[in-house]
């Protein structure tokens, strides 16, 4: 099987819904949703996928690689995602973007 990196728009919700789809369209349905209240983990990944600005995101049932397109966006999202797990969360709902533009986008690594 080969892995490949697909671009996703990702949006992360002050409850911890973490969701990614194939375009920044609040209408577009989701392609997943990480729980970012059950995550164990988030890492920097560079050595594992052997792309730089990638990050892992480690679930009780699965790991997902995202990257940035550049170190500054990479290092805002790992910033925000690897505070989650340790907050667990809270019961909001709004949705977190990168600087206020729409035209942030991580990368997600297809299995």
């Amino acid at each position: 099987m080969v892995n490949r990196w697909q671009r996703r728009w990702f949006v992360l919700y002050d409850d911890g819904e973490l969701t990614y789809s194939v375009d920044e369209h609040p209408e577009t349905i989701p392609q997943a949703i990480i729980d970012m209240t059950k995550v164990l983990e988030v890492t920097t990944a560079d050595s594992i996928t052997s792309h730089p600005h990638s990050i892992a995101i480690t679930a009780p049932d699965r790991v997902t690689f995202v990257k940035g397109t550049c170190p500054e966006e990479s290092k805002w999202w790992f910033n925000v995602l690897v505070a989650f797990p340790k907050s667990k969360g809270r019961h909001k709902r709004n949705a977190t973007f990168p600087g206020g533009q729409a035209t942030t986008i991580l990368q997600a690594q297809s299995e």
